[in-house]
């Protein structure tokens, strides 16, 4: 075999020995706790059309997916994320009534970060839905499943993040900025990139939507997190009882 079929495509690379072992450990804890919480698996396609991806994405994120044609013409991507299919699956096999659906899933998927030298473009994506239930109460038991599943690995010192797309769309209007900027400041909250966020938008001169971000950063973040927060403590104690309860009657609820 020639040195170059040795070595991995930039991007990629691959995962071994102790790595591999500690990679299925943990994957496998965390998979347990979502059983116990009433999740189930499901397994969806490496690639789909792309028409299932496209609304979720920016133009800009377009660029970034991997795109090949199938023998009749149709566009297919490699996924980028699972929530798009993952929805698809829910709207063909789970819309026959209006009962919460609970997924969980674990996976590669596939961004073609060409512009940023040393990513990688192939992670492992592991995450749950809970679809079809809108109430707090949903919030609270993600939050719990997900504390409980990164406790459940070892990990002791963490942080929770919460986002909510609703508080973006909010400001984007009331600032009234146009599709471009969106699309940008898009991206620098999806890569967690604060410090280049402020600096585009005093260079941009966005002065509305600095506004609007300064009240959400001082306001409206704080009360919803601390809202989340009393909800949960109310509520994991009932999620715990059913989790045990479901533990004990040897299946999932």
């Amino acid at each position: 075999m020639s040195k170059e079929l040795v070595h991995t495509p930039e991007g990629v690379r691959d995962v071994y020995g102790r790595e591999s072992y500690e990679r299925s450990t943990v994957k496998h804890k965390i998979k347990e706790i979502m059983y116990r919480y009433g999740y189930e698996n499901i397994l969806t396609p490496t690639f789909e059309f792309y028409d299932v991806f496209a609304k979720e994405i920016s133009q800009a994120s377009a660029r970034d997916l991997y795109k090949v044609f199938d023998n009749e013409g149709n566009t297919l991507v490699l996924r980028p994320d699972f929530t798009p299919s993952v929805a698809r699956c829910i709207a063909k096999y789970f819309m026959e009534d209006n009962d919460p659906v609970r997924i969980c899933y674990s996976g590669n998927i596939f961004i073609n970060t060409h512009r940023l030298q040393g990513k990688l473009r192939e992670h492992t994506q592991m995450g749950a839905e809970l679809m079809c239930d809108g109430s707090v109460k949903a919030d609270a038991e993600m939050i719990a499943m997900m504390i409980e599943s990164i406790r459940a690995t070892g990990l002791t010192d963490f942080k929770v993040t919460i986002g909510d797309v609703d508080y973006f769309k909010g400001i984007v209007e009331e600032a009234g900025i146009d599709e471009d900027t969106e699309n940008q400041i898009r991206q620098y909250l999806a890569g967690r990139n604060y410090s280049a966020l402020e600096e585009y938008l005093h260079q941009e001169s966005v002065s509305s939507i600095r506004c609007v971000w300064s009240v959400w950063q001082c306001i409206l973040r704080p009360c919803y997190a601390l809202r989340i927060q009393l909800l949960y403590r109310r509520h994991v104690q009932s999620l715990y009882i059913r989790r045990r309860r479901c533990d004990s009657q040897g299946r999932q609820i």
